[in-house]
């Protein structure tokens, strides 16, 4: 993280805090002074533990789950909802926090729903008078990194446009390397006609500024600017048959004189430009500097996170699956013999074959009759459903219809096959038909319920759309949106929407 983001981070911070804090001074002189008698008397160490409580809950969402401001993209509506949602799980962390230690402030409503009312009101007025300060020029000026900018002529505009609009860089020179000093002054080569005709000639045309930015160097002059000019950070861009030995000569002086340097790589911009994905990471192994594309970049902390959170689910899923087990056993026996436990070869993360575990609710002679059960298939594309599939017992339609037989799937999350929430994991014949974007739903681990499963489930006939939803899952995954669908999911249940 470099000095803006930290600079950045800690604004919004203190902001955040200062929000909370006048949230409950606020709530405190409503109910003890203007309106008193609504909030009860509690002694100090009872009030001190509370405080504590706020203080931790605070610091952790702000530092794993909060959404930081986007001083480029986002919108006011987005910007509305980040600071909901940071609001609401901060209060959510705190109601948890208080039941656990079993604090009776928790069973003051009045101080818990105004100070987060309050709390949710300043935070949203703090962002918006913070994200405008930041991105005011007097404010960015003050904490940008001062930027210089080494191109050729015919790139300089473009380019320095493209590093202008961020807030934590203020660019304040550029060196023209084919800029040539004539009479005391930089000009650059351009092509002029002559008299009219189709004849040209070349002229050298002063060059003082590129987009407000004065230039102030060329080839000659430029190892002088950086010795002597207030840099923080170069940005270099030039054409890729520009000689490399001199590239390599400039980058190492602007190392020596401790300037971090931003190299653009040309090449590298087709490859971009033409790309779907813009996550796009840089490494250097053994002396090879790689770079990375990817189609999703995922925080690992948030990973790890979510890790433990299948590990604590498949626990108690796992205990939960034994029961039910049990319980279903007899009449599954009867109704159809042969092991209770399906087991079946499925395709995981990128491509990792591993067993899903289901309880069994079809006949054991399954996968044979669905070669002669494909024509009814109403999937359009590689996933088999059929309506009233004849395969399925009468024991396996109601664990279906109440997904009693997912349920053994929380093995499969134990083992780190799974996830809670994730995609739907493909079988073998299906993933061998995939073609070449269909394997991206593959790039996250399967889960037990996911984007498809809570958007109608078989009520969606196009393996296309299934497709569109995966990836949507992994584009935009996050905590939150995992504990959105786990909810969602509950009521799919319960409802048994799109259940065959």
């Amino acid at each position: 993280m470099n000095n803006q983001s930290k600079t950045k981070k800690a604004i919004e911070f203190i902001v955040g805090a200062i929000a909370l804090a006048l949230a409950h001074l606020a709530t405190l002189f409503i109910f003890q002074t203007l309106i008193p008698g609504k909030i009860l008397e509690y002694d100090s160490t009872i009030w001190n533990q509370y405080y504590l409580t706020i203080a931790a809950s605070y610091i952790l969402i702000f530092f794993t789950f909060s959404q930081p401001l986007n001083l480029k993209t986002r919108n006011r509506p987005m910007e509305l909802l980040a600071t909901v949602r940071n609001c609401l799980l901060t209060y959510a962390l705190i109601a948890v926090l208080l039941l656990f230690t079993k604090n009776q402030i928790i069973e003051s409503r009045y101080l818990f729903l105004s100070s987060s009312i309050i709390f949710t009101v300043l935070s949203l007025g703090g962002r918006f008078f913070t994200k405008r300060a930041l991105m005011s020029k007097s404010l960015s000026n003050r904490f940008a990194s001062n930027c210089g900018i080494i191109t050729l002529s015919k790139y300089a505009k473009d380019f320095t446009s493209a590093i202008q609009p961020d807030w934590s860089k203020n660019v304040t020179a550029i060196a023209l390397l084919d800029a040539k000093y004539q009479d005391g002054a930089l000009r650059i080569e351009k092509l002029q006609e002559e008299n009219g005709s189709l004849a040209t000639k070349t002229v050298y045309t002063p060059v003082e500024e590129v987009n407000g930015v004065p230039v102030v160097a060329n080839a000659e002059s430029l190892m002088g600017w950086i010795l002597t000019a207030p840099i923080d950070e170069m940005y270099i861009h030039l054409s890729a048959d520009y000689d490399n030995e001199e590239v390599s000569m400039l980058i190492e002086a602007l190392e020596d004189a401790g300037i971090t340097v931003n190299f653009s790589i040309p090449s590298l911009r087709k490859i971009v430009k033409k790309s779907k994905y813009d996550n796009l990471g840089c490494e250097v192994r053994n002396e090879y500097p790689f770079a990375v594309f990817s189609p999703a970049v995922h925080d690992e902390k948030l990973l790890t996170i979510k890790r433990i959170t299948d590990l604590i689910g498949s626990i108690i899923g796992s205990f939960i699956s034994i029961i039910l087990i049990a319980f279903v056993a007899i009449p599954l026996k009867k109704e159809s013999p042969g092991p209770l436990i399906f087991k079946q070869p499925r395709v995981g993360k990128n491509g990792r074959i591993f067993n899903i575990y289901k309880i069994r609710s079809m006949y054991v002679d399954a996968e044979e009759r669905k070669k002669a059960l494909m024509e009814q298939n109403d999937m359009d594309g590689f996933m088999f459903k059929m309506e009233d599939d004849p395969r399925i017992t009468r024991v396996g339609k109601f664990i279906r219809k109440y997904s009693i037989d997912e349920w053994p799937q929380f093995w499969n999350v134990l083992k780190g096959d799974m996830s809670l929430v994730g995609t739907r994991p493909p079988t073998i014949d299906e993933f061998e038909q995939y073609e070449r974007h269909h394997k991206r739903r593959l790039s996250m681990k399967p889960g037990i319920t996911g984007m498809w499963q809570v958007s109608g489930r078989s009520d969606i006939q196009n393996f296309e759309e299934v497709v569109k939803l995966d990836c949507e899952y992994i584009d935009n995954w996050s905590i939150w949106l995992d504990a959105k669908i786990l909810i969602k999911t509950i009521g799919v249940v319960i409802t048994h929407k799109g259940a065959k």
